[in-house]
This record gives structure tokens, sequence and C-alpha cells, in this order.
């Protein structure tokens, strides 16, 4: 339950400051970009990072008199919290004085984080409308509670250039990366986020939540509103979020590689494939507008085997291999047997495409892996 004391701390504050750092793999910052089209015309992108470093930084009380003095007074020896600001630092050459030190607090943690950036001249707002519609949208759609999910505007709340999603739960849930992912992943989300906010698909305004007794003019309690963003209650309107809500409804994801856009990224496979059958299958993937892997012709040292590409997702790594005739022989084929035992061994899945089967039958089998409805 929620007391007095507890609602009092939450209309006062802190001011918290959110720091993210991307992990590396391969010299390289371990995220995944996409854009978001709509006709053909980018209207947002997605970054999704799994296990990002981030910070939570405590820089003081909101209300606190100097805005430029920074962190909260603790007893170094008793290890106590002074009870007011005005409490200094004690002097260090005065050994009858108290032994305190100016403090700044921070928690560090490994997250699953999803970073949106609409390309819209949005004022604050708009962006804590849609930062609370979306959130709201894909705890509805991922049935996820509410704690297991956070929003921040970034860099902060003074100036909201992006939308930082991450999974606050222990361990993450992976929905995030379904956002980033599949095409039409921020459809479905987008669409919980107009009916959340009391809009059919069309855009038609229905007043209230169903069963609700009250209309709702700006923002409720089964909208937008919740205690989490109290602070934020007087700027929030549903409103003046609806055309961007129905604009993300129509759009589609395209994943891209190198923070390039799609065809560049195709473009950069191409090139490393060594093969005609290699680029055809290349080429069928992205036609079918599934997920392009995440990297190409990459040797597996421990399995002395090179994947034709790899993909990852959510920690899971898959190879494929696009298999020609020559994979017909049976020495052939029993050296394809130990590598995929070698890579299953390894904690990879394995997927071979042979040049008699049918492609688009097998790519709409693994879905998961390359887009789509798991």
């Amino acid at each position: 339950r929620i007391n007095a004391d507890e609602e009092e701390r939450m209309r006062l504050g802190y001011e918290l400051k959110t720091g993210l750092r991307f992990s590396n793999a391969d010299d390289q910052p371990d995220m995944r970009s996409a854009n978001v089209q709509l006709d053909g015309e980018r209207i947002a992108t997605l970054v999704y990072a799994q296990t990002a470093t981030i910070w939570r930084i405590n820089l003081g009380w909101r209300r606190r008199q100097d805005k430029e003095q920074l962190g909260f007074v603790l007893d170094i020896e008793n290890g106590q919290w002074a009870r007011r600001d005005s409490e200094g630092e004690g002097d260090p050459h005065d050994p009858r004085a108290p032994r305190t030190q100016r403090v700044i607090p921070f928690v560090e943690d490994s997250r699953n984080c999803l970073l949106l950036q609409p390309l819209l001249d949005a004022d604050a707002g708009q962006m804590a409308s849609l930062q609370a519609a979306l959130k709201r949208a894909i705890e509805r759609e991922y049935q996820l509670e509410n704690n297991e999910l956070a929003a921040e505007p970034l860099p902060d709340a003074d100036n909201r250039q992006q939308l930082l999603f991450y999974e606050a739960a222990e361990g993450g849930a992976g929905v995030l990366s379904h956002l980033a992912e599949e095409p039409d992943a921020l459809q479905k989300v987008a669409r919980a986020a107009l009916e959340t906010c009391h809009f059919d698909l069309n855009g038609e305004d229905l007043g209230k939540a169903e069963g609700a007794r009250e209309a709702c003019e700006a923002a409720c309690y089964d909208c937008l509103m919740s205690y989490g963003n109290q602070r934020e209650h007087d700027i929030l309107d549903r409103k003046t979020i609806v055309e961007w809500l129905l604009r993300l409804a129509g759009a589609v994801v395209k994943r891209t590689v190198g923070g390039g856009s799609p065809d560049e990224r195709l473009t950069q496979l191409l090139a490393q494939c060594e093969s005609d059958l290699e680029r055809k299958w290349l080429q069928q993937v992205a036609a079918a507008g599934m997920r392009l892997p995440d990297q190409a012709q990459h040797y597996i040292a421990a399995c002395e085997t090179r994947p034709d590409f790899i993909y990852e997702r959510n920690g899971i790594y898959v190879a494929v291999y696009i298999d020609g005739p020559h994979h017909d022989y049976p020495e052939r084929q029993a050296r394809d047997r130990d590598h995929t035992e070698r890579m299953e061994n390894e904690g990879y899945s394995v997927i071979r495409f042979g040049y008699l089967e049918d492609w688009d039958a097998k790519l709409s089998k693994h879905r998961f892996v390359f887009g789509g409805e798991a």
C-alpha cells in the first residue's frame, strides 16, 4: 500500500539522471538498429541493446535551494545520511569536526534496453504522453506486470529527445527485442496504445475506458496516469498523440546493419557472400521482408567451420548454411553432420537450406529466427 509519507517523497522527488552504455562484441557496440517506416518514409528509429549497462544517479532533492550543489551529506564514521542539506561537509583539518563527506549515490546494472526516437517535432507533453502510452501498451501486449518494464526520457525530463525502455525485472522477459526485429510488432503495440488511450483503430475518440463512469478529457488512471508518473500528470494528454499512434499502427520496422539503411545492409552482406547460391538466398530473405543476418562468413574456430550466416536473438545464436549440389556427396554429408554436432555442442542452433528445398516454406517454419510471428 502507498502511505502518506511515501506519497510525499514521490511528490517531492529526487533529481535522477540515467546513463547508458552498450556492451561490446568483437570491438563493436552490441546493438541492433532499425528504422520505423510508413509508406517508405522513416518516422522513427529503434535501437535494441542486450545487457547494456545502466546507471541511475541520484543528484539530490529536486527542491534543494542550491541547484549546483549535488548529492547528499554522509557521515563516513557511522554511515548515517544528514537529514538536512544545510549540514555541510566537515572540516578535514579539525579533529573535533564531524567526519562527513558529500556523496552522489548511484546504482549500476545490466538490462535489455530499447531506445525509440520519434522523428517529429514534439513538446514535453507529447513525449511524456507517448512514453506512458507505449509503456502501458507493451505491458498489455506482452502480459507484463507494471514493475517488469521501466520507461524514461533521454537525455532527461527537461530535454526529451528519446524514450528509453528497459526490462526492470531480474533476468528480463526478453520482449523488447521483438519490437526492433519483427516487422509488425510495433504495429501491435501502437494499436494496443490507441485502445488504452480510449480510441478505436480509426482514431475515433471513445471518450472513456470500457466500464468507466466518468469521461476522460486528457488523461486518467485507465490510460496514461499512474502512481509512478504523477509529477507529469499535468502535461499528459492522450489527444495530442493519437495521430502519431495511428502512424505507428500502420508502420513497419526494418532492421539496419552498421547504422546504414536496409539496402546498404543488404549490399554489405552480399559483398561477403562466397557463392551465387548464398546471394540468391539473401535476396529471397530481403524480398520476403524478413530479418537479414547479423553476420556473414564468420569463422568459428572451436568448431573449425565457417557458417554462411549467423543470427543472434535474445542470447540464442543460429548458424545458417546454404548447401549447394556438392553437399549431396556422402563424404561431404558426413562432414556436415560433424560440423552441425560441434556447433550444437557450442550452443548454436543450425539450420541448413538445401538448393532443392522450398526456401520460403523453411523461412516461414523458422519465423522465430527470421522474423514475423514466433
